[in-house]
């Protein structure tokens, strides 16, 4: 018997983070008044400028915007469930070593190139072999074979389950087999997507439907026009005015949009805030070390002051929803803020007098309040932190080449899938795990974790990794799980929070004004 979408793929995500509309004033925005004709263009207040629009080398968050310009093999719903993408249908065998997709027929790239199962082929082999972002994400993937024009095959070395989750992202993002050797994505795309990319000069970015997109029907409104605005308060300020529709903000900033009459649109979302310590710094390598780091740290008193109900603290990764959160762990004496045993280890260690680091973050204003919060409460146990603000492609591009002592910033934490995040952080050869920590056992349950769908079945050798990982002093510090906030204006309608961070705008529509 060989198992089919969506009988049983549909519970590899089985956690539904809720999506909550709250609108906010029984008055008008300002500008209000609109015809309502849902045919203007969507304009929006990001956060940071992209580091890359390639889906080879862009960042997680970034995902919202290449999205646009490429369709993934699979796509991902909010709750997390899977349907068809440039794949109309997929089979496992029963050994989950064996993936078959049937592929759509009828489409084409930007740059007017036919997609086929060669393209699939010849990304995905490009990928194994080259330096992308998810080159690890493919390592169980032996080989990938071409049936006919829609149908291809791929070999997996171990049982697949998260395999779906990975195609659903970036690995599942197909370029163009004419622009696959081009490093110039990031200004002239070749994908399958709902948009084309007209410019990306400095902090703006322009997006037009594309006329040739499969689906066109299915894409609501003509185009997107994005503005970064670093500064919180002037994206806020942004959107007042009616220079935006939506702009991003901070859970600190959600009195004043309400105040002003504004929207706001919601989700618990899967990542966290955090810190990653590069152990290839000695004092990193000692896990006796990062215990104490983790002891020093008051998690419920950071998010309350910095975030009030934007952040969950959590000594974990992963959301109270979710299936991979470990039950209890936060109860575990190596979660607890104890300064005192904090100290204590830091002597066993032998830095009786504390040590000196560097902590890089971002510009943005929660990035650098979060940076002086930890450079505070870490001091408290004779820690000296050297906070590093960098801009984001520089911040961006640091992290992900390992050139880093430690960073602060937000991770997702089940995008691609749940396993991957363990990949990624916890296992040798993992993106951000760039002096390869490892903790023996991991990979095993890692194994045992991915044998199967079910959850109930990937549950118990997950929980016991995060279980260990968190004994063993985490290279990745967990602070609070989030919830992302959206502010935007009353002639915008059908915008949501991904929960998992896939682009989900092609169902915006926005009244002219």
């Amino acid at each position: 018997m060989r198992t089919s979408f969506p009988r049983v793929f549909g519970a590899l995500l089985a956690f539904v983070l809720a999506v909550s509309l709250a609108a906010c004033s029984s008055g008008s925005p300002e500008g209000s008044g609109g015809a309502g004709d849902g045919q203007a263009r969507l304009t929006i207040g990001a956060a940071a400028i992209p580091a890359s629009l390639d889906p080879r080398k862009s960042a997680p968050y970034e995902a919202l915007w290449v999205g646009l310009l490429y369709d993934s093999l699979v796509d991902r719903k909010p709750d997390g469930t899977f349907a068809p993408g440039l794949a109309e249908s997929w089979t496992f065998s029963d050994d989950m070593r064996v993936l078959d997709l049937t592929l759509r027929s009828g489409v084409t790239f930007h740059d007017g190139a036919p997609f086929n199962a060669e393209a699939v082929k010849a990304n995905l082999d490009a990928a194994k072999t080259g330096a992308t972002n998810f080159t690890n994400y493919l390592a169980n993937v032996d080989s990938v074979d071409v049936v006919d024009d829609t149908h291809v095959r791929l070999n997996l070395s171990e049982a697949g389950a998260p395999t779906l989750g990975t195609l659903a992202g970036e690995a599942g993002m197909i370029i163009s087999p004419q622009a696959l050797s081009r490093d110039d994505l990031s200004t002239s795309p070749a994908g399958t997507g709902p948009f084309t990319l007209d410019s990306f000069v400095g902090s703006n970015l322009k997006f037009t439907k594309w006329d040739g997109y499969w689906n066109k029907a299915a894409v609501k409104m003509p185009g997107i026009d994005v503005t970064v605005y670093i500064d919180e308060s002037a994206r806020v300020r942004a959107l007042r005015s009616g220079q935006v529709d939506v702009g991003f903000i901070q859970p600190n900033q959600l009195e004043e949009v309400r105040a002003a009459g504004l929207e706001i649109t919601s989700a618990g979302t899967a990542d966290f805030w955090g810190v990653i310590v590069n152990t290839g710094k000695a004092e990193f390598a000692d896990p006796k070390v990062r215990q104490a780091m983790m002891l020093a740290l008051d998690r419920p008193s950071i998010s309350q002051n910095l975030f009030g109900e934007g952040c969950v603290p959590s000594a974990q990764p992963f959301r109270p929803d979710d299936w991979a959160y470990a039950p209890g762990i936060d109860d575990l004496p190596a979660a607890q803020y104890d300064p005192q045993r904090a100290k204590q280890l830091l002597a066993e260690a032998g830095y009786p007098n504390g040590f000196s680091f560097e902590l890089q973050t971002g510009t943005m204003q929660t990035w650098t309040q979060m940076a002086s919060v930890l450079q505070a409460q870490w001091g408290e146990i004779g820690l000296t932190v050297n906070v590093r603000p960098m801009e984001n492609v520089q911040f961006v591009t640091a992290r992900r080449d390992g050139e880093f002592e430690s960073t602060v910033s937000t991770y997702q934490s089940a995008r691609p899938d749940q396993s991957e995040f363990v990949k990624t952080f916890y296992l040798p050869g993992g993106l951000f795990n760039p002096s390869d920590y490892d903790l023996p056992g991991v990979a095993e349950l890692l194994a045992e974790s991915s044998s199967s769908p079910d959850v109930e079945v990937r549950k118990p050798p997950m929980h016991k990794i995060m279980t260990d990982i968190l004994n063993d002093g985490p290279p990745v510090i967990p602070i609070c799980t989030r919830t992302t906030f959206y502010a935007h204006r009353d002639n915008v309608h059908g915008l949501v929070v991904s929960p998992l961070f896939d682009s989900d705008l092609v169902d915006v529509t926005v009244d002219s004004r």
